[in-house]
Parts: C-alpha cells; sequence; structure tokens
C-alpha cells in the first residue's frame, strides 16, 4: 500500500488505521476500531459507522486509490469535496477529474468499448447515460447506508445508481447591485426595460441544463419569449464560471438559469431565488460505480460518505435525502415548482432535445 504521508509510508491498513486522525469529522484514530469518522454524527447509527469503517479498511488495502470522472466546467470544480474526501479518508489517494458531463460520457463509452478503463465512478449531469450503462451491465449496483431515505426519483430501483445532491437552475442576481424588490423571479420579470444589457446568460445551446431551463420558460410563454429576451441583449457567455464572473464583478446584475448556494456566501453578493409562479429545473448530480471499476471499495467508500447526513447536510443547495433538512429558511425541493424527475424525462428523448437545441440557436447564434 502506498501513502503520500511520510508518517504512514509503509504502514499497512491497520498501522494507519491506528496512526490516523480523521479530522474532518473530529474522530481521533484510537477510537476507529470502535467507531468509524461518521459516529461523531448523531444522525449515523452504528451500522453506518461499520459500514464506512470497513470500506475505509478495504479501500485501503486494494491501494488506496480513486479516480473520480466529474461533471462540470471548471478543472478545480471538485477541488473542496476531494479535501473533505481525503482528511476524513487519510491515505485515499483520490484523482477527480472534471470534464463537460457530455464530454466524460463519449470518454467513458470510449474506453467501454476499448478497453483501458480509467475511472472508478463517474459523477455526471447526463442522467441518460446512466439508464443506457445500466442496460449494458456496465455498471456495479451499490447500496450506500440512507439509500431508503432517498427520492426514488433520484436512485435506481436496483441500486445501478444514486444522486448525491440537489441541483438547480434558479434566478441569481447581485445583492449589492439589486434589491430584493428588485431582484427578478419569473422569466416575465427580466423582459422589464430595467434590464436591457443588463442581464447575463450562459449559452442556452451549449449543454442539455441550460436547454432545459429554457424549455420550461417557453412551455409557459411561448417562443415570442424568445424574442423579446434577445431585444434585452443579454450577454451570452460559455459556461457557469462566466456567469458568476460577470454577476460578481457587477458587469451584469441578473440571469435567468444559474446555480448558487441557497445560504448567502460570505464576501460572494450573489443571491439566488426560485421563481414566483414558473417552473423551474433541478436534477440529482447522479453518481454510478463502473463494474469494471480498479477501486470498488474505494468507490463505494466515496459513495457511502456522499450519502451521510453530514455530507447531504452541508450541500450547495438540496439534499436528496427526504430524512434531512435543507439550509435553514429553505423548504423541501418538492414544496417549490420543479418536476424531481422533469430534466431526466427531457434528456431520454434525444431527438426532441435536438430538435429544441436547433430552435433555439435561431434566436441566440446570430
Amino acid at each position: 500500500m502506498n501513502s503520500r504521508d511520510p508518517m504512514t509510508r509503509g504502514m499497512g491498513r491497520r498501522g494507519i488505521l491506528k496512526y490516523t486522525a480523521v479530522g474532518a469529522m473530529g474522530i481521533g484514530a484510537s477510537a476507529f476500531a470502535q467507531k468509524s469518522a461518521f459516529a461523531a454524527s448523531t444522525a449515523v447509527d452504528g451500522d453506518s459507522a461499520r459500514h464506512l469503517e470497513q470500506l475505509y479498511g478495504d479501500a485501503l488495502d486494494e491501494g488506496g486509490k480513486l479516480v473520480v470522472w466529474a461533471g462540470g466546467s471548471s478543472p478545480q470544480q471538485e477541488a473542496r469535496t476531494r479535501e473533505a474526501f481525503v482528511t476524513a479518508f487519510p491515505g485515499i489517494d483520490a484523482v477527480f477529474t472534471v470534464r463537460y458531463s457530455p464530454v466524460q460520457s463519449a470518454l467513458v463509452n470510449r474506453q467501454l468499448a476499448l478497453g483501458g478503463l480509467e475511472p472508478d465512478l463517474v459523477q455526471l449531469q447526463t442522467l441518460y447515460d446512466f439508464d443506457r450503462w445500466k442496460a449494458q451491465n456496465a455498471l456495479l449496483p451499490y447500496r450506500p447506508p440512507g439509500a431508503k431515505a432517498v427520492f426514488p426519483q433520484y436512485r435506481d430501483p436496483d441500486d445501478a445508481y444514486i444522486g448525491i445532491a440537489v441541483r438547480s437552475f434558479g434566478r441569481v442576481s447581485n445583492s449589492a447591485l439589486l434589491s430584493d424588490a428588485e431582484a427578478p423571479r419569473d422569466a416575465s420579470d427580466f423582459l422589464a426595460p430595467a434590464f436591457r444589457d443588463r442581464i447575463v446568460i450562459s449559452d442556452p445551446t451549449a449543454e442539455d441544463a441550460i436547454l432545459f431551463a429554457f424549455h420550461l420558460v417557453t412551455q409557459k410563454y411561448g417562443l415570442r419569449f424568445m424574442e423579446q429576451f434577445m431585444e434585452q441583449r443579454p450577454l451570452i457567455v460559455a459556461n457557469a464560471g462566466a456567469t458568476t464572473a460577470s454577476l460578481v464583478s457587477g458587469q451584469r446584475t441578473a440571469t435567468l438559469a444559474h446555480i448558487a448556494s441557497l445560504a448567502p456566501v460570505p464576501g460572494q453578493p450573489l443571491r439566488y431565488v426560485v421563481p414566483r409562479t414558473d417552473p423551474f429545473m433541478s436534477w440529482p448530480q447522479t453518481v454510478a460505480i463502473l463494474r469494471k471499476a480498479r477501486h470498488p471499495a474505494a468507490a463505494k467508500l466515496y459513495v457511502a460518505w456522499q450519502m451521510s447526513v453530514e455530507r447531504q447536510s452541508a450541500g450547495l443547495q438540496w439534499p436528496t435525502r427526504r430524512d434531512v433538512a435543507p439550509a435553514t429558511g429553505w423548504k423541501p425541493i418538492t414544496q417549490y415548482n420543479s418536476r424531481l424527475n422533469g430534466f431526466r424525462e427531457f434528456l431520454r428523448d434525444r431527438a426532441e432535445v435536438e430538435h429544441y437545441r436547433a430552435l433555439i440557436k435561431t434566436f441566440v447564434a446570430p
């Protein structure tokens, strides 16, 4: 077993379990044989703690490695997740590679066909891929502790994949430049004269999530909305990172569909709100372990960790578990106007997705 920690290099599994301190959860290694790090949380029962302890030991025995391919627009998007995971489980060397979800899925398909599979686990937005990989018998079924508490729409009934966090595109504005009363909520609010030259939006034809957000809007308001929206001269940028940068800098003040923390982040003037009456898009950030994974125990450990009450409580937006409360002041996702399975159903009809993408491109491409 290899360890990057000079104090543990050369130690076996039992040596590391005896030496390490699981700092992120506040449990010392001397107690690890009796309790996992998660036993510090009153929401984790003894069976869950023992399950995590066993997986941790097995992950060390299989080499202490984990390779995650995650969907996202920034290479550093999962840096905090990685840091939290390796802090919680010393001796596990986790490598996260972030690319756009369609790129990741295409590379997985290539490696499944040709061999040389690199990732142990995929964490993607392209929800239709998981059903296809399941049908190909490419996924390793696993039911982590807490899975029964997950909304049925967010997990596979045969445990091939599971949603670890709810993400959504609501309305986001610069709280330093717009008061709560001025912040737009429904799509029709963005058509007010005050928002001419003040809107930023990620290219709705670039990826499926933002495309679906516009699909929901035009279902309610019709395609005439796109004409009126483009007359507002929105700044169309490449990705979510550029949208955030434009809002934080004050270059633009609001966006129709974007992700941000439910709880305000100190020093970041971003306000996230859900629409008053419009439907809005949400989806489960979904993970699956590949059947040919080289480090299946480490992959299971990661999934179980993400499904713990502590991790579910600390998410950017909503938890996928029904028994975990969202951020203070927010109701469960089921009490807002967002269909739990709406995005997945949209994605499954690829012909309709591409038809709608081509239609929207006629508005934004010119």
